[in-house]
């Protein structure tokens, strides 16, 4: 067994693992817990997380509007400082409630300088995304979403020109709180080769429900959270940077 306690409190707060080299799910060992990115280590990191980690609120906006807005100005090749910062600009002046804006409007205000942590940052995709946004605003009013399932909430997102499965999933996860399904990006695909949970030939976005299914598995077999896990790796793998991308090599 592998003992984990906790060094910064007085009273013993401790608890345990398996061994490293016993199962966690199918072909899958624990690894050794002081061992960066193993089963082991995020079981660990879960652990430590007790109390820092809303695990019911993961909402960016007051609507789903907002937070399709949030998601979708997210994404491949946009820091996530920047995408906040662009979903600030546009939710402040006005442009996801009342009267829908054109796609011309949107695109004028994505084409602005952003203060991001002190810089001026242009925001790569204006024209991209301001079409995709446009078109959600435009056809999305007249919808009624509280009825729908985790699933079936991110069915109807997937028929929006921009929101693959990625997106649709964040956006379901943050709005709903959802476990069933799993935001597979970048940094939770790389997590899950080095982990063991997904194979190095099973790629994003071709392979993606492939890999939501086992990282789901991966979550209950942690018994933990699916949506508690994916934000704790995100984190941690963001925050790794290069290192988790030679980690993952």
């Amino acid at each position: 067994m592998q003992r984990v306690c906790n060094p910064s409190v007085t009273v013993p707060d401790c608890f345990e693992l398996p061994d490293p080299g016993d199962l966690v799910t199918d072909g899958v060992r624990w690894g050794r817990v002081d061992q960066l990115f193993t089963p082991a280590y995020w079981a660990a990191q879960a652990w430590f997380s007790r109390g820092q980690c809303d695990c019911s609120n993961y909402r960016i906006g007051a609507t789903l509007t907002e937070e399709v807005a949030a998601c979708l100005l997210g994404g491949h090749g946009i820091p996530a400082e920047v995408a906040l910062a662009a979903f600030f600009r546009i939710r402040d002046l006005g442009l996801l409630c009342g009267d829908v804006p054109s796609t011309e409007e949107i695109r004028s205000v994505l084409r602005q300088p952003l203060d991001v942590r002190g810089k001026s940052i242009l925001y790569r995709f204006a024209r991209q995304k301001s079409e995709y946004l446009g078109e959600f605003l435009r056809c999305a009013t007249s919808v009624c979403t509280k009825a729908m399932t985790d699933l079936q909430l991110r069915g109807w997102l997937l028929s929006f020109r921009g929101i693959g499965l990625k997106t649709a999933s964040w956006i379901t996860r943050n709005w709903l709180a959802s476990d069933s399904v799993a935001i597979i990006d970048i940094h939770i695909y790389r997590a899950g080769i080095i982990a063991g949970f997904f194979s190095p030939h099973q790629k994003v976005p071709k392979d993606y429900l492939t890999l939501e299914e086992r990282f789901l598995g991966f979550a209950q077999a942690l018994s933990l959270r699916a949506s508690l896990l994916d934000a704790i790796i995100w984190q941690h793998m963001r925050a790794a940077g290069r290192m988790a991308l030679a980690w993952a090599c």
